[in-house]
């Protein structure tokens, strides 16, 4: 799972947690009140019942008759009146109907029993249950003393109850989406550095390293993480650098002693005083220190593409120089009786660096001539599409599996070794024309049938193209 929606959950859960206890809260203290509210009408409606009771003189007598004025009361609230001797003074129509218990508490409690709705409509549901809110007090009126049971249906109560809950549950719904899209949108502005740092170091790579992660002026901890991985780049540029000093060193030094032993050999192939065992071994050594010479003569190319990464773009021939290169390995391939098609445009004025350029068509045709096979074929073509220059190498052979496709321009890589072996391949020579074409900002890749055939595609930006030009 995300970050950004681990984020998103917590924000929600914790906001949804929150939310349920303020309900709580609140619906506790919304149901708490009108009870509270009924508690202290039905105080009131007792003590107005009792005072009803109370005699018109001072004198002993008996206890009036309850005014008219008790009938209003008669309808909304259940009332017993009893006097000291628990004899039954009063009762409303609606007692009547139920008898309710009678608890001797400080407090109002609530009753539920159930009426048939024909006898009497109370708004109670389908059960026929009616839920009564209790009171009973002992007061005194006009020297007596009486027992007031008074009670009032809370169906309407219960209803608005229920309407709260589904209300308080709908409100918490509605949050939790609100939270989701909140919580989502402040875990997007949270990670943002993040991203922006993410999509930064996925642009720097060991062609690249010069790039740097800008560093905010906030002395956060994203700030932190940037100089860090700033810091890991300067050491990776460094380590980097001096590979890349030391390969060039190195093949400069061996340049030389090489070359030496090239002449030595190649003179002494030619004494007629060596026995012909002798002369053999020194052909094989000399074959392998050809090969040696031409990896070093790679390395010092590629290391030079690397360190110095520049090249001299100029106003070249790309008809004149293909043809010139395909001239210096014409006896190859008539030897090797290959078919040759070369299908470009006379005059392909481009703008390129011609060493580079002659370095990379050098490479290709190289590598099609050597992994091509008795009376195969290789086919050139160059043109213009959309405004860049595009070049296609196709060559018949034993081709590329589709697991190497990938890695074929990675250096000192080999689809075979034993193949590369025997034709003296160093797995640099396509290293070095991608690096090239990168310089000039175009793209090469390669599509092979194993068995069958290789194409190498190029394309060189619009400004290399002869209208830009």
């Amino acid at each position: 799972m995300k970050i950004r929606n681990r984020i998103t959950l917590w924000i929600t859960g914790v906001g949804l947690l929150a939310g349920f206890f303020f309900s709580l809260v609140v619906f506790y203290e919304m149901i708490e009140q009108p009870y509270r509210l009924l508690d202290a009408e039905l105080d009131s409606q007792a003590h107005a019942v009792v005072a009803c009771f109370a005699p018109i003189t001072e004198t002993p007598a008996a206890p009036r008759r309850p005014p008219t004025v008790m009938k209003s009361l008669d309808r909304p609230y259940w009332i017993k009146v009893f006097d000291e001797k628990h004899a039954l003074v009063f009762s409303s129509s609606m007692a009547r109907y139920a008898d309710l218990p009678l608890y001797h508490k400080r407090h109002g409690y609530t009753v539920t029993i159930a009426i048939p709705r024909h006898v009497i409509n109370l708004g109670q549901g389908d059960g026929n249950e009616v839920a009564f809110r209790v009171r009973s007090f002992t007061l005194r009126a006009g020297g007596r003393t009486y027992l007031v049971q008074i009670a009032k249906p809370m169906e309407k109560l219960a209803e608005e109850i229920s309407g709260l809950l589904i209300s308080l549950l709908l409100g918490l719904i509605g949050s939790g989406l609100v939270l989701v899209l909140v919580g989502y949108y402040v875990a997007g502005r949270i990670l943002r550095p993040i991203s922006t740092i993410n999509n930064l170091a996925l642009e720097i790579t060991d062609r690249t390293l010069d790039k740097r992660i800008p560093v905010g002026g906030n002395r956060d901890e994203i700030n932190e993480l940037s100089s860090t991985l700033n810091h890991m780049f300067d050491r990776l540029q460094l380590s980097f650098t001096r590979q890349k000093e030391f390969v060039a060193s190195a093949s400069h030094e061996l340049k030389t002693p090489i070359t030496l032993q090239r002449l030595f050999l190649e003179e002494a192939v030619h004494r007629r005083d060596l026995p012909s065992s002798f002369r053999e071994q020194l052909i094989t050594q000399s074959a392998a220190l050809f090969r040696m010479d031409r990896l070093v003569k790679n390395l010092l190319d590629l290391s030079a593409l690397e360190l110095k990464e520049t090249y001299e773009p100029g106003e070249l021939d790309l008809a004149r120089l293909t043809h010139s290169v395909f001239e210096e390995f014409a006896e190859i391939i008539k030897a090797a009786n290959i078919r040759l098609t070369v299908v470009i445009p006379e005059p392909f004025p481009i703008h390129a660096d011609r060493e580079k350029i002659r370095r990379v068509l050098i490479n290709l045709i190289d590598n099609a001539i050597k992994y091509n096979h008795e009376g195969g074929e290789i086919q050139f073509r160059a043109d213009t599409d959309r405004g860049r220059v595009r070049i296609e190498l196709f060559n018949t052979g034993p081709g590329v599996p589709a697991r190497d496709l990938e890695r074929v321009f990675e250096q000192f890589y080999r689809v075979e070794k034993s193949r590369s072996i025997a034709h003296g391949g160093s797995g640099l020579g396509l290293a070095i024309v991608k690096r090239i074409i990168q310089l000039h900002g175009g793209t090469v890749t390669m599509e092979s049938k194993a068995g069958a055939w290789t194409r190498i595609r190029i394309v060189l930006p619009a400004s290399c193209s002869p209208a830009a030009n």
